[in-house]
C-alpha cells in the first residue's frame, strides 16, 4: 500500500472518529435541555456511531473496533455485579456503556415504580422464619429483595427466608420497571425474633452473716401457717360401719351430718332423696377416715373430709349431688360424673377436692351434666388440685367432657406436674343432648402448669397432649383470667372445629394461645400472650405480646402479675385442698 493510501485511510478514521464525538456531545447535551438521562444519551448514540463507522465506543471500558470487524467479532462484556439472594436468584446491573443492554425508556418514561409489603411476620415472635408478600403499582416489574445488611438480590413474592437468628431484623424490596427505573424508596418490614425465655432457677439461698457478740440476735420466723380448712358442722350423729353410714344417710332429715369414725371402710353406697339443704356423710375428723370409693344416687346428698382409694361415682339422674374436699386417689376415673349417654346429671358440685393420680383413665369424667334448677350451673368444678395425671394409654384426662352437657363452669383449679390433657371438652354433637351442641362453658381464673411428667406405665413413650383443647360446636364460651404457663411452646389453649360467636377470651395470661379454625368473629380482649397462631379477630384491643413475665414467685407456683388484672389472682399455698 502506498504512503498516500495509508494516509487516506488514517485520515478517513480520525474524521468518523471526530463526527461521532461530536453526535455524543449533542445527544447530551439536547437531553439536558429536555430533562432526560445524559448517560443514557451517550450510551445510544455511540450504539449507533457504532453501527455506522464499525468503531465501538464504550464509557467507563472502551474498545475501539477496527473497521472490517462487524458482529461477528469480539465484543467486550459489561461487568455485572451480583446481588446476593438465598433463593439463588440474582439481580444484575450492567455498567454503563456501548455494551450495556439497556435502552433508553420508550416514550420518555422516568417515574419510577412504588412497592409496597402486604404482609409479613409478627412484629414480636419466636420463629426463626419469615415470608413476605409484596406488590407494585406497575404491571410487569422486577423485584429485588435483602435482608438487613445483606446485598440485593433478584426476587419473587412471596419470598421467605429461613434459619434466621435471635435478633432485630428489617426486610427491604423493591421494584424496576421495563424503562429501568428503580424505586428509590424500597418498603421495608421491621420484626424481632425474640429468644425462648431461659428455664427458671431457683437462687441460691443467701448466705446468713451472723451477728456480733453484743447484738441480740433477730427472732426466728415462723414458717407461713396452712390454709385454715372450712369449717366443718357439727356431727348430728357419729357412725362406725358402712352399713350404719348408708342406713343413717337415708333415714336423717334435711341438714343432718352423719360422721364416719377414724378408720379404714370399703366402699360407701348412698341413695337418698333429700330436700335442700340435704344431707351430709363426713368423716368425723378430716382426712382420718378412708374408703374404698362412693356411689352417690338420689338427690341433695354430700360425701365430705374423705381419703377415697377408689373412684366416686355421681350415679345417672342425681340431682343436687356435692363431692367435697376429699383426697382421692385412685380408681378407673378419681369422679366419674354420670356414667350414661342418656340420662343427666343435674347442679352438680365438686369442690376443693385434691385428686391424686395415677388414674386408670381421667381424674374428673363428665358425660351428660344439666343446669336444671336454672342458676346457670349445670356443674361446678371449683377450688380443685389435679397432679400427676399421666397418659398410659387409655387417654387419660385431667378433666374430660364428652357426651353433651350443658352451663359447665370450671373455676380456680389448680392443676400441676401432669401430662394430660388438662381442660378437655368434644363434646358428640350429634347426640343432641338436653340443649343440642352443648351450650354455656366458663373456665375462670386457673393455673395449668407443667404438663411434661413422663407417661404412665405400661407406656414408655406418648405424645405431648394439650393442656386446654376445646372443641364445637358450643355457644356461651367464657374464658377469663386464666394462667397457662411454664412449658413454653407446650403451654398452650387450643380451640378446634368451630366456635360460637359469642365466644369471649379475655384477662388470661397463655404462652401459646392456638387455632386451627376461624375464631375471627370472636372477642379478644386483654390478653397477655407469647404466641398466637391461627385465625384470630384483626382488632384485639388490650393485647400485650411477652414471653418473660414477672410473676411474683413461679418457684412456689406464685404465679400472679402484681398490680395487674391479667392472669390468676390467687396463689395455692392460700388455698386448702383436700380433707
Amino acid at each position: 500500500m502506498s504512503p498516500a493510501s495509508r494516509w487516506n485511510r488514517s485520515h478517513r478514521r480520525k474524521s468518523v472518529l471526530a463526527a461521532a464525538i461530536a453526535l455524543i456531545a449533542l445527544g447530551a447535551l439536547t437531553s439536558l435541555a429536555f430533562g432526560r438521562d445524559p448517560l443514557r444519551a451517550l450510551v445510544g448514540i455511540a450504539g449507533k456511531a457504532n453501527a455506522r463507522s464499525g468503531m465501538r465506543i464504550g464509557i467507563g471500558e472502551a474498545t475501539v473496533v477496527s473497521p472490517g470487524h462487524g458482529p461477528g467479532s469480539h465484543s467486550p462484556t459489561a461487568t455485572e455485579p451480583a446481588g446476593s439472594a438465598d433463593n439463588g436468584e440474582t439481580e444484575t446491573t450492567a455498567q454503563t456503556g456501548v455494551g450495556a443492554k439497556r435502552t433508553p425508556p420508550a416514550g420518555g418514561d422516568i417515574t419510577a415504580p412504588e412497592t409496597t409489603i402486604t404482609s409479613g411476620p409478627e412484629a414480636i415472635t419466636l420463629a426463626t422464619s419469615a415470608s413476605f408478600a409484596f406488590s407494585s403499582n406497575e404491571s410487569g416489574v422486577t423485584f429485588a429483595c435483602k435482608v438487613d445488611s445483606g446485598k440485593w438480590g433478584r426476587c419473587k413474592a412471596p419470598k421467605a427466608y429461613s434459619s434466621l437468628p435471635v435478633a432485630a431484623h428489617q426486610f427491604a424490596v423493591r421494584a424496576t420497571d421495563r424503562a429501568g427505573n428503580v424505586d428509590a424508596t424500597p418498603a421495608t418490614w421491621s420484626w424481632t425474633i425474640a429468644a425462648p425465655p431461659p428455664a427458671e432457677e431457683t437462687p441460691p439461698p443467701a448466705e446468713e452473716t451472723p451477728p456480733p457478740v453484743e447484738e441480740i440476735p433477730p427472732p426466728i420466723e415462723e414458717p407461713p401457717a396452712e390454709p385454715t380448712p372450712p369449717s366443718e358442722e357439727a356431727c348430728t350423729t357419729t357412725v362406725s360401719s358402712v352399713s350404719a353410714a348408708q342406713s343413717s344417710v337415708a333415714a336423717a332429715a334435711a341438714g343432718a351430718v352423719v360422721c364416719l369414725a377414724d378408720g379404714s371402710y370399703g366402699k360407701v353406697s348412698l341413695e337418698a332423696s333429700k330436700a335442700a339443704p340435704g344431707v351430709t356423710l363426713r368423716a368425723a375428723h378430716a382426712g382420718k377416715a378412708t374408703i374404698a370409693g362412693a356411689s352417690l344416687q338420689g338427690s341433695n346428698l354430700t360425701l365430705a373430709r374423705f381419703v377415697s382409694t377408689s373412684s366416686v361415682t355421681i350415679q345417672p339422674g342425681a340431682s343436687g349431688m356435692t363431692v367435697e374436699h376429699n383426697r382421692i386417689t385412685g380408681g378407673g376415673q378419681g369422679i366419674d360424673g354420670c356414667p350414661s349417654s342418656t340420662t343427666t346429671c343435674n347442679d352438680t358440685r365438686i369442690i376443693g377436692n385434691q385428686l391424686i393420680g395415677p388414674f386408670e383413665e381421667d381424674a374428673i369424667h363428665l358425660n351428660r351434666y344439666h343446669d336444671a334448677n336454672g342458676d346457670g350451673v349445670g356443674i361446678l368444678i371449683e377450688g380443685n388440685e389435679i397432679t400427676n395425671v399421666r397418659e398410659n394409654g387409655n387417654h387419660s384426662d385431667c378433666l374430660q367432657t364428652v357426651w353433651v352437657g350443658d352451663h359447665i363452669v370450671f373455676r380456680r383449679n389448680y392443676l400441676h406436674d401432669n401430662r394430660c390433657q388438662g381442660f378437655f371438652v368434644k363434646d358428640q354433637a350429634s347426640l343432641g343432648g338436653v340443649s343440642g351442641p352443648i351450650a354455656g362453658i366458663t373456665v375462670e381464673d386457673n393455673l395449668f402448669l407443667r404438663n411434661q411428667e413422663p407417661c404412665g406405665p405400661p407406656l414408655t413413650s406418648c405424645g405431648q397432649p394439650m393442656y386446654f383443647q376445646v372443641f364445637g360446636p358450643y355457644s356461651g364460651f367464657k374464658m377469663k383470667r386464666n394462667t397457662i404457663w411454664g412449658d413454653d411452646y407446650d403451654s398452650i389453649a387450643a380451640f378446634r372445629e368451630g366456635t360460637g360467636s359469642d365466644t369471649q377470651i379475655s384477662n388470661n395470661v397463655i404462652y401459646r394461645l392456638w387455632t386451627d379454625t376461624d375464631m375471627s368473629g370472636i372477642s379478644l380482649t386483654e390478653n397477655t400472650l407469647c404466641l398466637r397462631e391461627g385465625s384470630w379477630p384483626s382488632s384485639r384491643p388490650g393485647e400485650t405480646i411477652a414471653c418473660s413475665l414477672p410473676f411474683a414467685n413461679p418457684a412456689a407456683d406464685d404465679y400472679r402479675l402484681t398490680g395487674s388484672n391479667r392472669g390468676v389472682d390467687w396463689a395455692p399455698a392460700e388455698v386448702h385442698y383436700g380433707p
